[in-house]
């Protein structure tokens, strides 16, 4: 008889980017992937690009840095490794997705706005990649 194994909760993630873990990600969307079939049967899959968000520190400027040494065309110190981690109740790892080459195409600093002053202030990436492998924790 089977046993029943209750579903995995997943208690936080973490973020790497070249080795280098930060705890101020409060967002990440995973890329979703499709495959449509065309005239010789399975077609191209693609992917979405990675999203991710974290809490703005002025005193932090790795992002803003990471988007200018793109768009200054620096292939070699553009490319890197982000990898994220999920984990469990228990802290336990549970699954890694590592994105290889990864740069970023799209950067929005903190929106000031007068409405939402004293709250706490947010900066958004969305990263394209060349590939992405998953692993079990």
């Amino acid at each position: 008889m089977a046993t029943y194994e209750p579903p995995t909760r997943i208690l936080g993630f973490t973020v790497e980017i070249d080795g280098i873990s930060d705890s101020h990600w409060t967002a990440v969307h995973l890329p979703a992937a499709s495959t449509e079939p065309d005239d010789d049967g399975w077609g191209e899959t693609r992917r979405q690009e990675l999203e991710m968000e974290r809490i703005f520190d002025p005193d932090d400027t790795m992002l803003h840095d990471w988007k200018e040494t793109v768009a200054d065309g620096a292939d070699g110190e553009a490319l890197k490794t982000v990898v994220v981690t999920v984990f469990d109740q228990e802290g336990a790892d549970r699954a890694t997705w590592t994105f290889e080459d990864a740069w970023i195409t799209y950067y929005q600093p903190p929106q000031l706005d007068p409405s939402t002053l004293g709250e706490v202030a947010s900066e958004r990436v969305v990263l394209a990649y060349d590939s992405m492998d998953r692993q079990e924790g």
